[in-house]
């Protein structure tokens, strides 16, 4: 019975960090923003989720959380679901099956997984959508920053999520 109560408690402290930092993203706009790089917190806490949790849970996660970033998007529809969906679950498969679940790897996965967004999104809505000038632009001034500035955010999000994850186990 105490592990369904520390899996709803898990649950519950998840999806207030999860809600957190979307409605900060959306609503306090670039408050973290450094030049060009505004971070896309959802991701590495995203990432730091995935590592403690199984497949499912992670895919669910990602896809739960990526259809709200839709919603409040004005891009096309389904891009953030399905991006965050296979973050989430590649994310879980690899540090299940082929990482250990410490700091380096989930830098690298997070780092991995940041680009892959950002790239995959300028791919595409700015690759072949402007001039090659203004797609380089937004490429290399914008979403690799940012995809490496929103990397660093793991390092606070993995030591959570490992306390907490430690907390509930054991």
């Amino acid at each position: 019975m105490r592990k369904a109560k520390d899996r709803y408690i898990a649950f519950a402290f998840n999806l207030l960090i999860f809600a957190l930092l979307f409605i900060g993203h959306y609503s306090l706009g670039g408050i973290l923003t450094v030049k060009n790089a505004t971070p896309l917190l959802i991701l590495p806490m995203l990432t730091a989720f995935s590592m403690f949790n199984d497949e499912l849970a992670s895919a669910l996660t990602g896809l739960f959380f990526g259809i709200f970033m839709d919603g409040a998007s004005s891009e096309v529809y389904c891009f953030n679901a399905l991006v965050l969906l296979f973050i989430g679950l590649f994310t879980s498969l690899i540090s299940k099956y082929l990482f250990n679940r410490n700091i380096r790897s989930v830098a690298v996965l997070s780092i991995l997984g940041n680009l892959f967004y950002f790239c995959l999104k300028w791919l595409i809505f700015y690759a072949f959508d402007s001039t090659i000038s203004s797609s380089l632009t937004y490429l290399l001034d914008y979403a690799i920053p940012s995809a490496i500035y929103s990397a660093v955010f793991i390092i606070p999000f993995f030591f959570l999520e490992r306390a907490f994850y430690r907390k509930i186990v054991s």
